[in-house]
């Protein structure tokens, strides 16, 4: 019995993958509730609009700069730890001031080390599914559903009775326990097959350098670049003031990180679908099945009148949507750039999306909301949703032709 049930158990090689990225995505659930704070503190939309287009301008300067750390010692695993250090330094600084352009300068600081985490935190999964046999993405990448929901959940029962900032303390231990696990519990299987001669593996010195350049002429890339930033243009702005359309149909700031809970539920047997049944759709399938539900989302939300439909929106559309389009797109970019730049291909498309979707998308949505109402920024998010479409079938239809070209060579 017991040895049937060890047949059952991932190797603890995976194990620890699975925990570790849990506890990381875990811990952003504070920090990423940085508008519930400002909104506690007495920012208006606009100026929540204002300090998100100012949080992704320096998240374009350093989220760069963290993955081409990251490709240069080759570990994006230890990156990520020092940014998180970084981050709840700051972040958990907030607690300590009253002063609210104290508090907006410390939440500045705070991001220019948190906007690299999640972008690391995919190079490092990346990099260790391709070093282990049967592993998929989407495997290890539910375990940021199941904490970031159970967190989530917690975090709404926490803000509901001790307010906003009972979330700083919290995070605070969840960092501290993500960047232990990171730096003595987990190691890399590819960090452990690169530094280990005995494993049969040559390895061949890249160079970054070269292939870094080389982001900036591979066609491919480049449109795959300018469809995410589209689609965060149109679709950035609905979570970021997810706060707006909860108050909207009579909820309180604690049902946000409710809906945030339900959408991991939903999550993790997506995930589990994805990585067990799709492991043979190509890439462009999987975008475009995301675009299909991005657009059930989106009209649905425009038309929510009760939370339970703002609820229905996020969890019928907006939740497949990004798993679909999440995995898609990763593959997709795992084949057309380079191994040895992967974190700084990464972070380069996440800088783009943030340029585009939180710079121009959040500055736009938050005076469109101050002056003319949840209903134009759906229409706004809309159309922009239909330019993302049409990159999407050039992609598609890219893709086909370059498959065919290789078939008749």
């Amino acid at each position: 019995m017991v040895a049937r049930m060890r047949g059952f158990m991932p190797p603890p090689t995976v194990l620890k993958l699975f925990i570790f990225v849990g506890i990381v995505w875990a811990a952003l659930v504070g920090p990423g509730s940085v508008v519930l704070i400002l909104t506690n503190i007495g920012a208006t939309n606009s100026q929540i609009g204002i300090f998100t287009g100012v949080s992704a301008a320096l998240s374009m300067i350093f989220q760069p700069v963290w993955g081409m750390i990251s490709d240069k010692i080759g570990s994006p695993r230890r990156v990520l730890c020092f940014c998180l250090v970084g981050s709840i330094i700051f972040f958990g600084s907030v607690l300590l001031t009253s002063n609210f352009y104290i508090a907006i300068v410390l939440l500045l600081l705070d991001i220019t080390f948190r906007c690299g985490i999640v972008g690391l935190l995919d190079s490092h999964t990346i990099a260790e599914v391709n070093v282990i046999p049967g592993l998929q993405y989407g495997h290890i990448r539910l375990a940021g559903s199941v904490f970031f929901g159970l967190l989530s959940l917690a975090y709404s029962g926490v803000i509901n009775n001790f307010g906003v900032m009972a979330v700083i303390p919290i995070s605070i231990v969840i960092t501290v326990s993500a960047v232990c696990w990171g730096l003595f519990v987990t190691k890399g299987k590819s960090e452990i097959c690169e530094s280990n001669e005995n494993d049969g593996i040559q390895q061949v010195k890249p160079n970054l350098k070269r292939d870094a350049l080389s982001l900036l002429t591979n066609m491919r890339y480049i449109i795959l670049i300018l469809f995410i930033a589209i689609s965060a243009l149109a679709l950035q702005p609905l979570w970021v003031f997810l706060i707006a359309f909860v108050e909207e149909v009579g909820g309180n700031p604690g049902h946000v990180p409710l809906i945030h809970a339900l959408r991991c539920v939903v999550e993790i047997p997506l995930f589990i679908f994805v990585g067990s049944y799709c492991k043979r759709v190509a890439s462009q399938k999987l975008m475009i099945a995301g675009m299909c539900f991005m657009f059930v989302y989106v009209l649905i939300l425009m038309f929510a009148n009760s939370l339970f439909w703002v609820a229905a929106a996020h969890l019928i559309g907006g939740t497949p949507g990004f798993i679909f389009g999440l995995t898609g797109r990763l593959r997709y970019l795992n084949e057309v750039t380079p191994e040895s730049v992967r974190s700084t291909s990464i972070t380069l498309m996440g800088t783009v999306e943030l340029g585009l979707g939180a710079i121009l998308g959040n500055v736009l949505a938050g005076f469109v909301l101050d002056r003319a109402g949840i209903q134009m920024l759906m229409v706004f998010s809309l159309g922009v949703l239909v330019v993302a479409s049409v990159v999407l079938v050039f992609i598609a239809v890219s893709g086909k032709r370059k498959m065919l070209d290789n078939k008749e060579s």
